[in-house]
C-alpha cells in the first residue's frame, strides 16, 4: 500500500498539471474569443510588428478615400467645363449669324444679342457657383486646385488637383457682335482648363491604385502575423480540457487513496 506522503505528493502533482491545464484552455479561449494570436505574450515582438502593419494599411485606405474625393472634385470640374464650352461655342455661332446682319432685321438682330448675352451671364454663374463638397471647382476670376495626401502619412507627399486656369469672364458681352473672339479666348481657357484636369486624373488613378494595393499587402501582413490559428487553438483547447479532466480524475482518485490509508492507521 502507498504511504500517506506518496499519495499527497501524487495528489499535488495532480492538482498543478489540472491548474496548467485550465491555464493553457484560458489562453486559447481569449485567442479564438479575440481573434488575436499574440495573447499571453506568446509573440510580443509579432504583434509588435503587426500593429505597426495594421496602422499603415489604415493610413493608406484613407489616403484611397483622400484620392477618391481628389477624382470627384476634378470630375466636378470636368463636368462644368464641358458644359460650359457648349455654351460658349453657342455663342461664338449667334455671332458668326450676327455677321449677317445685313439680311437680318432689327428684331432678329435684338434676339441675337439677347441670346448671346444671357449665355455670356449663365456661363459666369456656373463657373462661381459650381461646387464640390463646398469648394469651388474652377472660377472666372482666380485659378482653383486643391492639394491632395496620397502617400499614407499626415506630412507625406501631395498632388495638387484642379482647373488651375484663371477662366475669363464673360460679362462684358453686351451683344453677339463681338462673341466670336470673346468665345474663342475663352474656349482656349476652357481647354486648358480640361488638359489640366485630365493630367491630374490621370496621375490620381495611379496614385489610387497604388495606395489601394500598398493598404491591402499590408492588412494582409498584420493579419498573417497577428490572426489566430483557428484549428491550432481549437486542438490544443481540446487538449488542455481533456489533460484538466484527467488531472482532475486522478486528483480524486489520490484524495480518495489518502483517505483509506488514513482509514486503516485509525
Amino acid at each position: 500500500m502507498p504511504s500517506v506522503s506518496n499519495v499527497a505528493i501524487g495528489s499535488n502533482m495532480a492538482a498543478a498539471a489540472a491548474t496548467k491545464a485550465r491555464h493553457g484552455m484560458n489562453e486559447s479561449i481569449a485567442r479564438l474569443s479575440t481573434g488575436i494570436r499574440a495573447m499571453y505574450g506568446a509573440d510580443a515582438a509579432g504583434h509588435s510588428v503587426g500593429t505597426i502593419h495594421d496602422a499603415q494599411a489604415k493610413s493608406y485606405a484613407s489616403s484611397t478615400r483622400n484620392i477618391e474625393n481628389g477624382i470627384s472634385y476634378a470630375q466636378t470640374g470636368e463636368s462644368v467645363l464641358l458644359e460650359v464650352a457648349n455654351l460658349a461655342q453657342r455663342i461664338r455661332e449667334l455671332a458668326i449669324a450676327d455677321d449677317n446682319a445685313a439680311l437680318l432685321d432689327a428684331n432678329q438682330i435684338a434676339a441675337l444679342d439677347a441670346e448671346a448675352t444671357q449665355i455670356g451671364d449663365a456661363i459666369d454663374a456656373m463657373l462661381d457657383n459650381t461646387k464640390f463638397n463646398d469648394v469651388e471647382v474652377v472660377d472666372s476670376n482666380a485659378s482653383k486646385s486643391v492639394a491632395i495626401n496620397y502617400t499614407g502619412d499626415a506630412s507625406g507627399t501631395t498632388s495638387t488637383v484642379g482647373a488651375s486656369q484663371v477662366m475669363r469672364q464673360m460679362a462684358g458681352l453686351t451683344d453677339a457682335t463681338n462673341g466670336q473672339a470673346l468665345a474663342d479666348a475663352f474656349l482656349g481657357d476652357v481647354a486648358a482648363a480640361l488638359g489640366n484636369i485630365a493630367a491630374d486624373l490621370t496621375a490620381l488613378k495611379a496614385f489610387q491604385g497604388a495606395a489601394s494595393a500598398t493598404s491591402a499587402n499590408l492588412a494582409a501582413a498584420s493579419a498573417r502575423i497577428m490572426d489566430t490559428d483557428y484549428a491550432t487553438e481549437t486542438a490544443s483547447l481540446t487538449k488542455n480540457s481533456i489533460l484538466n479532466q484527467a488531472a482532475l480524475s486522478m486528483a480524486a482518485q489520490a484524495n480518495n487513496a489518502q483517505s483509506a490509508i488514513l482509514s486503516v492507521l485509525q
